[in-house]
């Protein structure tokens, strides 16, 4: 039986060679994209369907590869090219991906580079208690607020978007950095166990707080969008994303960590508010959530939710039929990410699979040839 491999870094990502900007075919990505993008966007259309998405994700960009700019672009050009030898309806895009504490950033959070790894924030405040009310913020430019000290790292991201602009003339998608959702942003800002004990200790207090983390990342993501202009992909990290798409992805993992109610009473204004700022809100979050199913669906704003569904993909992999019963009908996409053999992947993707079913699988098959055969067996469940 197939398991969570625990020696690997990055259980989805494959061996990728960087590539300078020099050295990249743009013209042939471009076709590439544009072909692509034609059927996300028939799938988009659609009441009920498949598309698939082949994620080549590069390890390196997600870890301490992120600090060089130049060496972030290379690995990510790298895995652009690479994704060229695979059937696919969403291309691989670039990101300018710094951290996941880049909306804690603006309130004070720094990061720390372990060898090796992604950067870590330690948390300002020991308790709910010690937040400043209001809460100081810093700005991502000099332009923004004239009297804030500039945030580091959200300055990072914003030179990281021009550079790649400059590298590539402009003629390649680009998400967004990765903002996390507010829930996650809070415990990069205050000790975990006292954040989510004074949900219960200083209810009011919490929600003020998380109020102030939403407005930043609809600001910094608004900020991003000028920048990236019609190169922006959407929902962004981690989703199967195209120019002309909607919503904005959000990581929040943390909901595991709170109950369903709590979530719905804590978290799904804010969320559905950032969805109403960019035309809808995706969610995402590791290990088994389908506990929290019904709560995420009660955001008015919810148009995709991602979820692992294989044991190689996450030790704690989701159950196929909740997550059908839950959104079969609904309009909904299902972002199912399946790391495995192709006859593993092919056999959750029907188990996820009904009429009125919205279904993205993503696949992390290495082989150009076996990846070709998954990518017609999954299209053709729906046929």
């Amino acid at each position: 039986m197939a398991v969570f491999d625990t020696t690997s870094k990055d259980a989805q990502a494959m061996p990728i060679v960087p590539m300078a900007p020099a050295q990249f075919d743009f013209a042939a990505y471009e076709s590439f994209a544009q072909a692509a993008e034609a059927r996300y966007a028939a799938f988009a259309a659609r009441p009920e369907g498949i598309a698939v998405w082949q994620r080549v994700r590069v390890a390196d960009v997600f870890r301490d590869g992120c600090r060089d700019m130049e060496q972030s672009l290379h690995w990510q050009l790298g895995g652009l090219h690479k994704s060229l030898d695979y059937m696919t309806d969403a291309p691989t895009y670039l990101e300018p991906w710094y951290g996941i504490g880049v909306t804690a950033s603006a309130f004070g959070g720094d990061y720390e580079w372990p060898e090796g790894q992604a950067p870590v924030m330690r948390p300002l405040w020991h308790d709910v208690a010690d937040i400043p009310d209001p809460l100081p913020r810093r700005s991502s430019s000099e332009s923004v607020g004239a009297t804030l000290a500039v945030a580091p790292v959200m300055r990072h991201v914003l030179a990281m978007i021009e550079y790649f602009l400059e590298e590539t003339r402009g003629r390649l998608p680009m998400s967004w950095s990765d903002l996390q959702n507010p829930l996650n942003v809070a415990t990069e800002l205050v000790d975990t166990s006292a954040f989510f004990s004074g949900i219960l200790d200083a209810p009011e207090k919490v929600r003020r707080f998380l109020d102030v983390l939403t407005d930043e990342v609809i600001r910094f993501t608004q900020e991003q969008s000028q920048l990236i202009g019609d190169r922006l992909v959407q929902p962004g990290h981690g989703f199967a994303s195209v120019r002309g798409g909607t919503g904005l992805g959000l990581s929040s993992d943390n909901l595991v960590m709170i109950s369903p109610r709590a979530y719905r009473q804590f978290c799904n204004a804010n969320d559905a508010r950032i969805g109403e700022a960019f035309g809808g809100v995706a969610i995402h979050s590791c290990g088994d959530w389908a506990r929290w199913l019904d709560a995420v669906k009660a955001n008015p704003q919810l148009v995709m939710v991602d979820a692992a569904f294989t044991p190689q993909t996450d030790p704690d992999p989701n159950d196929c039929a909740a997550f059908r019963q839950a959104f079969a009908g609904s309009g909904v996409i299902v972002h199912a990410r399946m790391v495995g053999e192709p006859s593993e992947v092919l056999e959750r993707a029907r188990q996820l699979w009904a009429p009125g079913m919205r279904l993205i699988i993503v696949t992390y098959e290495q082989d150009p040839a076996a990846q070709h055969r998954l990518y017609h067996d999954i299209h053709g469940l729906c046929e």
